[in-house]
């Protein structure tokens, strides 16, 4: 909106000379609208401050913007008759949709399936340490080892050293037995011919013929002197 107050060129002895109003400018200040829109223009503060400076000039800057302002866009761009191309973007954004969403589950899906492989084999290294200390340890499998130290099957001495022991151990064993029979005869002979017991001939017994040596093994196997 115009000025009220029209200024002319600067006075030469510094007086602010005022163009006075015509006839038409003084009966349009009577008009209601002009007095208010005349009042508007006039407060002070910033808000009115940017009111005057984005006021619009008519009227029908209030439904319309400048050509270009921020907000103004032109009939050709406002008013789209393209409608194939329209209905074509709008098939190619929902084609888009649905893409976005194929990818999004198939993240997910990949997502999970790579936890669940990681779980597993976690379980897996957990029970395989697990079972290694196990078997470090050597107290399961000690029930599927045989209590003695030979082939129960063909009764031949393991060639360890607890085979070797267990050999030791059953010669002493048949060796005091044999120098018991021997002692028995000669001090309990009864001087018959025959064999007292059994009615048969005394078959004769000289004794054992070598003590059993002792074998050499390792530190930790202990060799039960009551056994042998």
């Amino acid at each position: 909106m115009e000025n009220n107050v029209h200024e002319i060129e600067p006075s030469a002895f510094g007086f602010r000379s005022i163009r006075p109003r015509t006839r038409e400018e003084r009966r349009a200040l009577n008009d209601k609208v002009s007095l208010e829109k005349n009042r508007i223009m006039q407060r002070v503060g910033h808000e009115a401050r940017m009111q005057r400076e984005n006021a619009p000039s008519t009227s029908a800057g209030l439904t319309a913007c400048v050509d270009g302002g921020a907000g103004y866009l032109a009939d050709a761009e406002r008013f789209h008759t393209d409608t194939v191309g329209e209905e074509y973007q709008r098939r190619q954004e929902e084609q888009r949709r649905r893409e976005r969403a194929i990818e999004f589950r198939r993240h997910q899906a990949s997502t999970r399936e790579e936890n669940r492989w990681k779980q597993i084999d976690d379980k897996k290294a957990q029970e395989k340490e697990y079972w290694d200390a196990v078997r470090a340890e050597g107290k399961k499998d000690a029930k599927n080892h045989s209590k003695v130290a030979y082939n129960i099957t063909t009764l031949e001495y393991n060639s360890d050293d607890k085979g070797k022991v267990q050999k030791y151990v059953d010669d002493m064993v048949r060796f005091r037995a044999e120098s018991r029979t021997q002692h028995l005869v000669t001090k309990g002979d009864s001087r018959a011919s025959y064999d007292i017991i059994n009615g048969g001939d005394r078959r004769p017994n000289d004794g054992p013929s070598h003590v059993p040596q002792k074998p050499v093994v390792g530190s930790n196997i202990v060799v039960d002197r009551r056994r042998a």
